[in-house]
Protein backbone atom coordinates (compact mmCIF):
# COMPACT_ATOMS: atom_id res chain seq x y z
CA UNK A 1 0.00 0.00 0.00
CA UNK A 2 1.35 3.74 -0.67
CA UNK A 3 0.63 6.26 1.37
CA UNK A 4 1.21 9.73 -0.22
CA UNK A 5 2.39 13.25 1.19
CA UNK A 6 1.36 15.55 -1.57
CA UNK A 7 2.84 19.14 -0.54
CA UNK A 8 1.73 22.77 -1.08
CA UNK A 9 4.74 25.29 -0.91
CA UNK A 10 3.85 28.81 -0.30
CA UNK A 11 6.37 31.30 -1.44
CA UNK A 12 5.86 34.84 0.69
CA UNK A 13 7.95 37.50 -1.90
CA UNK A 14 9.44 41.05 -0.79
CA UNK A 15 9.21 43.96 -3.51
CA UNK A 16 12.04 46.04 -2.53
CA UNK A 17 12.73 49.68 -3.59
CA UNK A 18 14.28 52.73 -2.97
CA UNK A 19 17.13 51.55 -1.28
CA UNK A 20 19.94 52.72 1.06
CA UNK A 21 23.35 51.29 1.10
CA UNK A 22 25.24 50.14 4.42
CA UNK A 23 28.71 49.43 4.82
CA UNK A 24 30.17 48.27 8.21
CA UNK A 25 34.00 47.99 8.96
CA UNK A 26 35.23 46.35 12.49
CA UNK A 27 37.88 44.52 14.27
CA UNK A 28 37.13 41.57 16.94
CA UNK A 29 39.09 41.45 20.14
CA UNK A 30 39.76 38.52 22.62
CA UNK A 31 39.74 38.42 26.13
CA UNK A 32 39.45 36.00 29.41
CA UNK A 33 36.59 36.19 31.73
CA UNK A 34 34.86 33.25 34.38
CA UNK A 35 31.99 32.77 31.76
CA UNK A 36 34.13 32.03 28.47
CA UNK A 37 32.68 32.99 25.11
CA UNK A 38 33.02 30.83 21.46
CA UNK A 39 32.89 33.02 19.40
CA UNK A 40 34.74 35.59 21.63
CA UNK A 41 33.57 38.57 22.86
CA UNK A 42 33.23 41.39 21.90
CA UNK A 43 31.82 40.38 18.96
CA UNK A 44 31.82 42.79 15.98
CA UNK A 45 30.16 42.44 12.77
CA UNK A 46 30.62 43.43 9.19
CA UNK A 47 27.93 44.03 7.60
CA UNK A 48 29.37 44.11 3.96
CA UNK A 49 27.24 46.54 1.60
CA UNK A 50 23.67 45.61 3.30
CA UNK A 51 20.63 47.03 1.08
CA UNK A 52 18.00 48.93 3.39
CA UNK A 53 14.41 49.04 1.46
CA UNK A 54 13.50 52.98 2.18
CA UNK A 55 9.86 52.58 1.89
CA UNK A 56 8.95 49.63 3.71
CA UNK A 57 6.93 50.18 6.66
CA UNK A 58 7.99 51.43 10.13
CA UNK A 59 8.92 48.87 12.13
CA UNK A 60 9.17 46.36 9.49
CA UNK A 61 13.00 44.27 9.72
CA UNK A 62 15.21 45.69 6.43
CA UNK A 63 15.78 43.23 3.50
CA UNK A 64 18.95 41.74 4.07
CA UNK A 65 20.24 42.79 7.43
CA UNK A 66 19.12 39.73 9.65
CA UNK A 67 21.74 37.76 11.34
CA UNK A 68 22.04 34.61 13.94
CA UNK A 69 24.60 33.80 16.01
CA UNK A 70 25.02 31.43 18.43
CA UNK A 71 27.41 31.82 21.18
CA UNK A 72 28.65 28.66 23.63
CA UNK A 73 30.73 28.57 26.67
CA UNK A 74 31.12 27.64 30.64
CA UNK A 75 30.28 29.83 33.59
CA UNK A 76 32.46 29.16 36.89
CA UNK A 77 30.35 29.14 39.76
CA UNK A 78 29.94 32.37 41.27
CA UNK A 79 27.26 32.16 43.96
CA UNK A 80 23.80 33.69 44.41
CA UNK A 81 23.81 34.30 40.90
CA UNK A 82 25.71 32.51 38.68
CA UNK A 83 25.06 29.00 39.26
CA UNK A 84 23.37 26.16 37.56
CA UNK A 85 19.50 27.32 36.12
CA UNK A 86 20.49 30.52 36.57
CA UNK A 87 18.93 32.65 33.33
CA UNK A 88 20.82 34.33 30.68
CA UNK A 89 19.55 37.52 29.51
CA UNK A 90 20.91 40.41 26.83
CA UNK A 91 20.86 43.81 27.91
CA UNK A 92 20.90 47.29 25.53
CA UNK A 93 24.76 48.40 26.47
CA UNK A 94 24.55 51.32 23.95
CA UNK A 95 24.37 55.05 23.95
CA UNK A 96 20.90 55.52 22.58
CA UNK A 97 17.52 55.22 23.62
CA UNK A 98 14.52 53.03 22.70
CA UNK A 99 13.12 54.39 20.18
CA UNK A 100 10.21 51.78 19.91
CA UNK A 101 9.51 48.85 21.55
CA UNK A 102 12.53 46.57 21.56
CA UNK A 103 14.02 48.51 18.86
CA UNK A 104 17.17 50.80 19.93
CA UNK A 105 18.82 53.88 17.94
CA UNK A 106 21.93 53.41 15.78
CA UNK A 107 22.84 57.15 14.91
CA UNK A 108 21.60 56.79 11.61
CA UNK A 109 17.77 58.78 11.52
CA UNK A 110 15.28 56.09 10.87
CA UNK A 111 17.35 53.22 11.09
CA UNK A 112 17.38 51.05 14.24
CA UNK A 113 18.62 47.61 16.04
CA UNK A 114 16.63 44.94 17.88
CA UNK A 115 17.89 41.89 18.88
CA UNK A 116 15.69 38.90 19.63
CA UNK A 117 16.32 35.40 21.25
CA UNK A 118 15.57 31.81 19.35
CA UNK A 119 11.78 32.40 20.05
CA UNK A 120 11.76 35.71 18.27
CA UNK A 121 11.18 37.42 21.60
CA UNK A 122 12.72 40.81 21.73
CA UNK A 123 14.49 42.75 23.85
CA UNK A 124 12.02 45.72 25.55
CA UNK A 125 12.89 47.92 28.87
CA UNK A 126 16.66 46.83 28.08
CA UNK A 127 18.39 49.75 28.35
CA UNK A 128 21.52 49.51 30.65
CA UNK A 129 23.97 46.96 31.87
CA UNK A 130 21.39 46.01 35.07
CA UNK A 131 18.18 45.28 32.84
CA UNK A 132 16.08 42.72 33.17
CA UNK A 133 14.91 40.95 30.13
CA UNK A 134 14.19 37.59 32.06
CA UNK A 135 10.96 37.56 30.04
CA UNK A 136 12.81 37.32 27.29
CA UNK A 137 15.80 35.26 28.26
CA UNK A 138 18.06 33.50 26.03
CA UNK A 139 17.88 30.45 28.17
CA UNK A 140 19.64 28.88 31.37
CA UNK A 141 23.02 28.59 32.72
CA UNK A 142 23.41 23.99 32.52
CA UNK A 143 23.68 21.77 35.43
CA UNK A 144 27.82 20.95 34.53
CA UNK A 145 27.91 25.38 34.19
CA UNK A 146 28.33 25.34 30.29
CA UNK A 147 25.57 27.40 28.44
CA UNK A 148 24.20 28.30 24.66
CA UNK A 149 22.11 31.38 23.32
CA UNK A 150 21.09 32.01 20.40
CA UNK A 151 19.71 35.14 18.88
CA UNK A 152 18.73 37.57 16.24
CA UNK A 153 20.05 41.03 14.77
CA UNK A 154 17.90 42.89 12.64
CA UNK A 155 18.21 46.72 11.63
CA UNK A 156 14.70 48.37 11.41
CA UNK A 157 13.16 50.76 9.82
CA UNK A 158 12.11 53.50 12.18
CA UNK A 159 11.47 56.79 10.26
CA UNK A 160 12.20 58.91 7.56
CA UNK A 161 15.81 57.30 6.54
CA UNK A 162 18.80 59.61 5.86
CA UNK A 163 22.21 59.12 5.11
CA UNK A 164 24.94 58.88 8.01
CA UNK A 165 27.13 56.81 10.06
CA UNK A 166 26.18 54.13 12.31
CA UNK A 167 27.64 54.65 15.77
CA UNK A 168 29.31 52.11 17.43
CA UNK A 169 28.55 53.30 20.90
CA UNK A 170 24.69 52.66 20.42
CA UNK A 171 24.72 49.80 18.42
CA UNK A 172 25.45 47.14 21.17
CA UNK A 173 23.96 44.51 23.12
CA UNK A 174 25.44 42.53 25.93
CA UNK A 175 24.80 39.33 27.16
CA UNK A 176 25.17 37.96 30.90
CA UNK A 177 23.18 35.67 34.03
CA UNK A 178 21.21 37.86 34.99
CA UNK A 179 22.64 39.84 38.24
CA UNK A 180 25.93 37.48 37.81
CA UNK A 181 27.97 41.47 37.43
CA UNK A 182 31.52 40.73 35.99
CA UNK A 183 31.65 36.98 36.91
CA UNK A 184 28.59 36.64 34.63
CA UNK A 185 29.46 38.34 31.49
CA UNK A 186 29.82 35.81 28.78
CA UNK A 187 32.88 36.03 27.42
CA UNK A 188 34.45 38.65 29.95
CA UNK A 189 33.18 41.88 32.04
CA UNK A 190 33.12 45.36 29.81
CA UNK A 191 33.61 43.67 26.24
CA UNK A 192 30.97 40.74 26.83
CA UNK A 193 28.87 42.49 23.41
CA UNK A 194 27.87 41.97 20.31
CA UNK A 195 28.38 45.83 18.00
CA UNK A 196 28.19 46.84 14.51
CA UNK A 197 29.54 49.94 12.75
CA UNK A 198 29.72 51.41 8.77
CA UNK A 199 27.75 54.00 7.01
CA UNK A 200 24.69 54.85 4.92
CA UNK A 201 24.60 55.97 1.56
CA UNK A 202 20.79 56.38 -0.50
CA UNK A 203 20.57 54.63 -4.00
CA UNK A 204 17.27 54.42 -5.57
CA UNK A 205 16.36 51.23 -7.70
CA UNK A 206 13.04 49.77 -8.61
CA UNK A 207 12.81 45.56 -9.00
CA UNK A 208 9.65 43.40 -10.06
CA UNK A 209 9.61 39.99 -8.66
CA UNK A 210 7.65 36.82 -10.58
CA UNK A 211 7.17 33.76 -8.35
CA UNK A 212 4.96 30.89 -7.65
CA UNK A 213 2.29 30.67 -5.09
CA UNK A 214 2.27 27.50 -4.56
CA UNK A 215 4.93 24.45 -5.73
CA UNK A 216 3.43 20.86 -5.63
CA UNK A 217 5.42 17.78 -5.17
CA UNK A 218 4.23 14.33 -6.69
CA UNK A 219 2.86 11.98 -4.47
CA UNK A 220 5.08 9.58 -2.48
CA UNK A 221 4.68 6.16 -0.84
CA UNK A 222 5.77 7.19 2.91
CA UNK A 223 8.15 3.97 2.10
CA UNK A 224 10.03 4.91 -1.08
CA UNK A 225 10.62 8.09 1.13
CA UNK A 226 12.13 5.73 4.19
CA UNK A 227 14.37 3.64 1.67
CA UNK A 228 15.54 6.10 -0.90
CA UNK A 229 15.63 9.13 1.73
CA UNK A 230 14.90 11.57 -0.58
CA UNK A 231 12.49 11.39 -3.47
CA UNK A 232 10.02 14.00 -5.99
CA UNK A 233 12.61 16.62 -6.54
CA UNK A 234 10.44 19.34 -8.32
CA UNK A 235 11.93 22.72 -10.03
CA UNK A 236 11.01 26.10 -9.44
CA UNK A 237 12.00 29.82 -10.20
CA UNK A 238 12.11 33.24 -8.92
CA UNK A 239 12.52 36.14 -11.63
CA UNK A 240 14.00 39.28 -11.08
CA UNK A 241 13.42 42.31 -12.81
CA UNK A 242 15.67 45.83 -11.81
CA UNK A 243 15.59 49.34 -13.20
CA UNK A 244 19.26 49.37 -12.33
CA UNK A 245 23.09 47.06 -12.19
CA UNK A 246 22.62 45.26 -8.83
CA UNK A 247 24.41 42.68 -6.90
CA UNK A 248 21.67 40.17 -5.47
CA UNK A 249 21.69 38.21 -2.25
CA UNK A 250 18.52 35.87 -1.29
CA UNK A 251 17.48 34.75 2.33
CA UNK A 252 14.99 31.84 2.91
CA UNK A 253 13.51 30.58 6.15
CA UNK A 254 10.14 28.79 7.11
CA UNK A 255 7.07 30.94 7.81
CA UNK A 256 3.38 30.36 8.83
CA UNK A 257 4.12 27.88 10.87
CA UNK A 258 6.56 26.08 9.26
CA UNK A 259 9.62 25.10 11.15
CA UNK A 260 12.93 24.95 10.25
CA UNK A 261 14.65 21.40 11.01
CA UNK A 262 17.91 22.25 9.32
CA UNK A 263 18.72 25.74 8.58
CA UNK A 264 22.61 24.48 7.08
CA UNK A 265 20.80 21.69 4.99
CA UNK A 266 17.95 23.86 3.76
CA UNK A 267 15.02 21.53 4.96
CA UNK A 268 11.99 23.06 6.26
CA UNK A 269 9.05 21.02 8.33
CA UNK A 270 5.68 20.65 8.34
CA UNK A 271 2.92 22.89 9.52
CA UNK A 272 0.88 21.09 12.14
CA UNK A 273 3.29 17.64 11.58
CA UNK A 274 1.27 14.84 12.95
CA UNK A 275 -1.61 15.78 13.81
CA UNK A 276 -4.70 14.73 12.16
CA UNK A 277 -4.46 14.13 8.49
CA UNK A 278 -0.91 15.63 8.56
CA UNK A 279 2.31 13.60 7.85
CA UNK A 280 5.31 13.54 10.22
CA UNK A 281 8.95 12.36 10.01
CA UNK A 282 9.40 14.12 6.93
CA UNK A 283 10.70 17.65 5.56
CA UNK A 284 11.17 19.60 2.23
CA UNK A 285 14.56 20.48 1.22
CA UNK A 286 15.51 23.57 -0.65
CA UNK A 287 18.10 22.75 -3.56
CA UNK A 288 20.06 24.24 -5.98
CA UNK A 289 18.95 24.48 -9.63
CA UNK A 290 21.37 20.99 -10.62
CA UNK A 291 19.53 19.58 -7.40
CA UNK A 292 23.24 18.44 -6.43
CA UNK A 293 23.16 20.86 -3.24
CA UNK A 294 20.74 22.52 -0.61
CA UNK A 295 20.01 26.09 -0.56
CA UNK A 296 20.43 27.13 3.41
CA UNK A 297 18.40 28.98 5.16
CA UNK A 298 17.97 31.97 7.20
CA UNK A 299 21.51 33.33 5.53
CA UNK A 300 21.86 35.75 3.07
CA UNK A 301 22.51 33.57 -0.59
CA UNK A 302 24.50 35.76 -2.89
CA UNK A 303 22.87 35.63 -6.24
CA UNK A 304 25.49 37.78 -8.24
CA UNK A 305 25.22 40.39 -10.33
CA UNK A 306 22.15 42.12 -12.36
CA UNK A 307 21.71 43.92 -15.22
CA UNK A 308 19.60 47.26 -15.49
CA UNK A 309 15.84 46.45 -17.04
CA UNK A 310 17.48 42.57 -17.65
CA UNK A 311 15.34 39.47 -16.16
CA UNK A 312 17.12 37.38 -14.42
CA UNK A 313 15.83 33.70 -13.42
CA UNK A 314 16.93 31.70 -10.08
CA UNK A 315 15.86 28.37 -10.52
CA UNK A 316 15.65 25.82 -7.15
CA UNK A 317 13.60 22.81 -6.67
CA UNK A 318 12.55 21.34 -3.67
CA UNK A 319 12.00 17.69 -2.81
CA UNK A 320 10.86 15.59 0.20
CA UNK A 321 13.53 14.04 3.27
CA UNK A 322 13.12 11.99 5.63
CA UNK A 323 13.94 12.72 8.83
CA UNK A 324 14.93 9.05 10.09
CA UNK A 325 13.13 6.11 9.81
CA UNK A 326 10.13 5.79 7.94
CA UNK A 327 7.50 8.84 7.98
CA UNK A 328 4.15 8.75 9.07
CA UNK A 329 1.87 9.42 5.74
CA UNK A 330 -0.58 11.95 5.37
CA UNK A 331 -0.67 15.80 3.96
CA UNK A 332 2.80 17.66 3.40
CA UNK A 333 2.06 21.91 3.86
CA UNK A 334 5.09 23.84 4.43
CA UNK A 335 5.71 27.63 3.77
CA UNK A 336 9.06 29.42 3.04
CA UNK A 337 9.53 33.08 2.58
CA UNK A 338 11.79 34.68 0.74
CA UNK A 339 13.64 37.91 0.76
CA UNK A 340 15.66 39.78 -1.62
CA UNK A 341 18.05 42.42 -1.25
CA UNK A 342 20.38 44.65 -3.23
CA UNK A 343 23.71 46.16 -3.21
Amino acid sequence: MHNALPIGIRLLGALKRWLLLLACLTAPHLAHADCTATPAMPYLQTMNNMAVAVNLPVGSAIPGTVRYYTFTGTCTVTPPYVVAGAPIISCYYGSGTEVMPGVYSTGVAGIGIRLRNAAGQPMTNAWGVDCDTRAANLGTVNADMTYSVSVSVEFVKTGAISAGDLNPTQTRFGFGVYKGSTAGALGGGYVNYIGFSGSATPREIACNVNYPAVVTLPNVSASTLASQGSAGNTPFSIQLTCSGTAIVGLTLDGTGGTPVQSAPNGILGIANAGTSGRASGAGVQILNASGSAPVPLQVRNAMGNIAANVPSTYRFGARYVSLGGTPSPGTVSSAMIFTLDYQ
